[in-house]
């Protein structure tokens, strides 16, 4: 038993020194300023590197995008966009709970809908939501070219333990299903498939009047399908792995009404994660097999989005815009030659959407947006998500 108590310890130990690794490298970046290009520099993938060589066939760079497993060359853009799913799915339930001022009521996906309570005067303690969002993926340069669709799915409980504080646990689902045409063969494609679950306990409060910031701690465990074609025989190679992702999200947001009906908000967040990808071996259709190392990738982007409503007695529609900057990222390996995609070449982004948030009464509040992300080249993103909220 004492055995098993050092055990649990010692991981306890692990996980906290993994979020204080998150904290000093975001921390780290941007004080000194640098680009998540600059920051790769100093480590880059080349035919050089043992991990990505010649000698693991999946993951070399010297043949080019067509010669590596699916999960390399997607993994910016899995991880940039079901991680960070996840963690706004969360964060904005702090905002649910905690209310708004005026008259208006946080909705079911983190904005508005009116209910006529001010915040700190919610006389339900306790809080139950479920919220869902689909984004579609495509990469159209040739040589990391795929296109899929994400979806993730939390549901949690938060309590009011103060007028001004809530905590909270939230469990989640994801799935994912991506063709990948850059190691395919003739008209075949490869892809990646996988699906994992999430936990992730969350805190917030009301810092100020109309100001409210939140903190979001997860883990999720994911397993992944792999299918590509080998480039020069069209023989079909197959492979699965499993990878642990944890993440950290902090989150400050505010809100004015102006005019009675208008409303402005405002979300500021820097989030983080990093996902660790086992080692697998893939199966190729004569038999034969190749050896793919472990796989590690980090993620950390802070983003600011406004949102301008107006508000009715029930529905509040709503248009938003949103910038974002990727401080830290890894690029996927290419050969010389083939032009790397702008997931990992650019750093900024922008988002354009709508949305609508609805009182349904009776203390249930549910909300609808969609927004596609903008300014980066041969890449489209588009995302809808939802929510419902039911207090008690």
């Amino acid at each position: 038993m004492r055995f098993l108590s050092i055990q649990l310890e010692i991981r306890g130990i692990y996980q906290v020194i993994k979020y204080l690794k998150f904290a000093v490298i975001g921390a780290a970046v941007a004080v000194s300023g640098f680009s998540a290009s600059d920051a790769q520099a100093s480590n880059p993938y080349s035919c050089s590197d043992t991990k990505y060589g010649s000698s693991y066939g999946t993951y070399s760079t010297c043949a080019g995008t067509n010669t590596q497993a699916s999960t390399v060359t997607t993994s910016n853009a899995v991880l940039a966009t079901a991680s960070t799913a996840a963690a706004k799915l969360v964060s904005s339930r702090v905002s649910t709970a905690l209310g708004g001022t005026g008259g208006v009521n946080v909705a079911a996906n983190g904005f508005s809908a009116s209910t006529g309570q001010s915040a700190g005067q919610s006389a339900s303690p306790i809080g139950a939501w479920v919220s869902g969002s689909w984004s579609n993926i495509e990469d159209e340069n040739v040589s990391t070219a795929f296109d899929g669709d994400v979806f993730s799915a939390m549901a949690g409980v938060d309590y009011r333990v103060t007028p001004k504080v809530v905590v909270g646990l939230s469990v989640g689902y994801e799935d994912l299903d991506i063709d990948t045409e850059y190691n395919g063969f003739g008209s075949l494609e490869g892809s990646l498939e996988g699906d994992g679950y999430t936990i992730a306990p969350y805190i917030g409060g009301e810092i100020a009047p109309n100001v409210t910031a939140s903190l979001t701690l997860g883990y999720s465990d994911v397993e992944y399908d792999t299918l590509r074609y080998d480039p020069l025989t069209g023989a079909q190679i197959t492979g699965n792995t499993d990878a642990d992702r944890y993440f950290v999200n902090a989150a400050v947001g505010g809100e004015h009404m102006y005019d009675e009906n208008w409303r402005i908000r405002g979300n500021a967040s820097v989030f983080f994660a990093t996902e660790e990808k086992d080692g697998f071996t893939e199966v190729v259709s004569d038999g034969s097999t190749v050896a793919n190392s472990d796989q590690d990738n980090d993620f950390g982007q802070v983003a600011l989005d406004a949102k301008i409503g107006y508000v009715f007695d029930m529905v509040e529609p709503y248009a938003l815009v949103g910038v974002s900057y990727d401080f830290a990222k890894d690029e996927a390996p290419v050969a010389a030659g083939q032009s790397r995609s702008s997931l990992d070449d650019e750093d900024f982004a922008a988002k354009f959407g709508a949305g609508v948030d609805f009182n349904l009464g009776h203390n249930v509040t549910a909300g609808l947006e969609a927004y596609t992300v903008e300014f980066r080249d041969d890449y489209d993103e588009y995302t809808v998500s939802g929510g419902l909220r039911v207090e008690f």
